[in-house]
């Protein structure tokens, strides 16, 4: 038991070596009177539980759990469900993130006394006391059984892109074109004593004339939007992964948007050689969720095939799902609240769209004004982890989105420094 681990620890702790004294005999045996008085305390207080922690519900766990970041919500700094050894919950905390693990079993975790950077240090046994969350775990997952197939694309939840997608996917890749041709300034965007915007390079002029010339050639070539019904509805498109980084994530968002009450249609993208087994297919199909590949593009030869960046599958997904109202969601975004209000929120309605401003200030280089015009020298940036559009509406900006990205290798170091 604790009681009798800290008895044994208590006998083998060795008395405090005293000072040397050079009084009598009987002033040094008044010396080790207080001293023998003082042990036996100690001892006695390791032995004897506190009238807060008894020995019946103590949790040898319980404590403070440092933060790995300063949001009040951030992971212990130790990548597991707890801290190996949180902090005793009677002393008082630092200034730094975390919280106060007040006590967890296989039903339930209590946890008290969020904390961020630089807030009131606080004692875990107090707050604990005060005003504790409880939080119940759910059951363990129940294995269910699917028939298997042994051909995913084939399974009745793939759901394939119609041919007049796949037209507009080919008639992209044609006015997208080849290689720009042009070359950017010495330096790296990536480095801020490399930064070729921050010592003011910039290219050539002829080279700034021919990606306008290109620009113009995209947007005369690029199809408009298609006057037949090929785009209808509104829903969700996510795109998803095989890593562990994705492949969790999407499955957690998911699940996030059906316990808000949602039964809007979801569309989750693959890339070639990461789609799910026949089990989880058919799984997502429960959740009313459609599966997609982005192969399935590429049906003839010439389809869109060459995707430069992992962050251009996100405006493919959007240009060419087959909803026309689209709520664009990183895998590792949780919808809290039904979606559909958003829809219906006046800013979209009244702009055809909808988009959050992300942390950043504004990073493009002047030559990115110089292409664009005056009117992309905005002073901040957008989060694309989630937006809404309307693509009747914005269609001719999705499709240069599209063209930029396809051309990352230029636009990228022209739009983004080294943040």
């Amino acid at each position: 038991t604790l009681a009798n681990i800290i008895i044994s620890q208590g006998q083998n702790m060795k008395p405090p070596r005293l000072p040397p004294v050079t009084r009598g005999k009987s002033a040094r045996k008044a010396c080790l009177v207080p001293a023998c008085i003082l042990v036996s305390l100690v001892v006695l207080k390791l032995v004897v539980p506190s009238r807060h922690f008894r020995a019946s519900n103590f949790n040898p766990r319980g404590g403070f759990v440092a933060g790995s970041f300063c949001h009040p919500f951030a992971l212990p700094k130790i990548k597991s469900h707890l801290s190996f050894r949180p902090r005793s919950p009677k002393k008082l905390t630092d200034m730094g993130p975390g919280y106060c693990l007040c006590a967890d079993d296989e039903t339930k975790s209590s946890i008290a006394g969020l904390k961020g950077c630089g807030s009131k240090p606080v004692t875990c046994e107090t707050a604990c006391a005060e005003h504790m969350i409880v939080g119940e775990k759910t059951a363990p997952c129940v294995q269910k059984t699917h028939p298997e197939c042994s051909e995913r694309f084939s399974h009745d939840n793939m759901q394939m892109p119609s041919d007049d997608i796949i037209e507009l996917a080919r008639a992209f890749h044609w006015a997208v074109g080849p290689h720009l041709g042009v070359q950017l300034p010495r330096g790296s965007r990536r480095d801020l004593y490399q930064d070729f915007a921050m010592y003011d390079r910039q290219m050539s002029k002829t080279d700034v004339a021919k990606v306008k010339r290109r620009i113009e050639k995209f947007k005369r070539e690029a199809p408009a939007f298609p006057k037949k019904r090929v785009f209808h509805g509104r829903g969700i498109v996510i795109v998803g992964g095989s890593s562990p980084k994705f492949s969790t994530s999407f499955w957690v968002a998911i699940h996030a948007i059906r316990r808000t009450g949602s039964e809007i249609p979801i569309q989750i993208w693959f890339p070639d050689g990461e789609l799910p087994d026949c089990r989880r297919i058919s799984e997502l199909n429960h959740l009313n969720v459609t599966v997609l590949s982005f192969p399935h593009l590429n049906r003839a030869d010439d389809g869109f095939a060459e995707v430069t960046n992992r962050f251009m599958f996100k405006i493919i997904a959007l240009l060419f799902s087959s909803f026309d109202e689209v709520l664009l969601l990183d895998s590792d975004n949780i919808i809290l609240r039904d979606p559909e209000e958003l829809f219906t929120s006046t800013p979209y309605l009244s702009t055809g769209s909808l988009l959050w401003l992300d942390f950043w200030g504004r990073s493009s280089a002047p030559d990115c004004q110089s292409i664009l015009g005056n009117v992309t020298a905005v002073l901040h940036t957008h989060e694309s982890g989630q937006l809404i559009t309307k693509k009747s509406n914005t269609w001719e900006a999705l499709a240069l989105a599209l063209f930029m990205n396809a051309h990352s290798y230029f636009f990228f170091p022209l739009t983004i420094n080294y943040m």
